[in-house]
């Protein structure tokens, strides 16, 4: 059953109704990043910061909620806390990192580390999203 607004098989949809909330407060990067993804085929939103980021999100219009923790992490965490508990069981939620970390998730988070190559980057979103397909 399909619930409103929300397709029933998300694999069967091409990348570009795969939605993702792209928060950092780092306009130039963020606007890379974006680039990146939309090449590639994707829906991207951009907020600059957590209290924006809580104004755009819903439970069930973003597929990841990826969240730039570098300037201000405890702000950042915290929205991911918020969201947790009410958003979708299809929704992921990550968090750029300024560095390339040993463990891949923290606590219920994965981790993205804000690499140069473009392609890791991309790989990682499609690792994500496959999951909620």
């Amino acid at each position: 059953m399909a619930i409103a607004g929300k397709p029933a098989n998300r694999a069967a949809l091409p990348k570009a109704k795969w939605k993702i909330l792209l928060v950092g407060d780092y306009p130039s990067s963020q606007k890379a990043r974006a680039e990146i993804l939309e090449k590639q085929g994707y829906a991207v939103d951009t907020v600059g910061d957590a209290d924006e980021a809580r104004a755009r999100w819903q439970p069930y219009l973003y597929d990841l909620v990826l969240v730039d923790v570098e300037r201000n992490p405890s702000a950042g965490i915290k929205f991911c806390q918020e969201i947790g508990g009410v958003a979708s069981p299809r929704q992921q939620v990550a968090l750029l990192v300024g560095y390339r970390a040993p463990a891949t998730t923290v606590s219920a988070y994965t981790l993205i580390p804000k690499d140069e190559d473009p392609k890791y980057f991309v790989d990682r979103i499609r690792r994500l999203l496959r999951e909620v397909a």
